[in-house]
């Protein structure tokens, strides 16, 4: 019986161990990947959120109307420098990610998503 316990024990820890999310500064990352998109020419400013659990919010305001091509190139660049600051290739598997571009004239005129298990969703407003 003792061994069967001692057994049990093992095997909860190994797997507990292979399910924790790392441990990520989201923080950092977010301040680190804004500092970024605030020194391209073509970005006003940003504003990025954390809701604490696996919701990242991160809006690029922009002057001008950028093209749903280039939207979307920015948007990838958005998933890229979370990668890239927080040296995880795989933090999108632990996070989602909701992003927009803003405009002085016109509002919110692309959305995009980055769900757990699904891939990047652009949206024109």
């Amino acid at each position: 019986m003792r061994k069967i316990s001692f057994s049990f024990l093992i095997l909860l820890f190994v797997l507990v161990g292979c399910n924790q999310q790392p441990d990520f500064d989201i923080s950092t990352i977010k301040g680190k990947a804004e500092d970024y998109f605030r020194q391209l020419d073509e970005i006003e400013t940003t504003a990025a959120s954390f809701d604490g659990n696996k919701d990242i919010k991160f809006r690029l305001m922009v002057e001008g109307t950028p093209t749903e091509e280039q939207a979307t190139v920015l948007f990838k660049e958005i998933l890229d420098s979370f990668k890239k600051y927080s040296k995880h290739q795989e933090i999108w598997e632990y996070y989602n990610g909701y992003f927009d571009i803003k405009n002085y004239d016109d509002g919110v005129i692309y959305d995009a998503s980055k769900v757990i298990d699904e891939e990047l969703k652009v949206i024109s407003k």
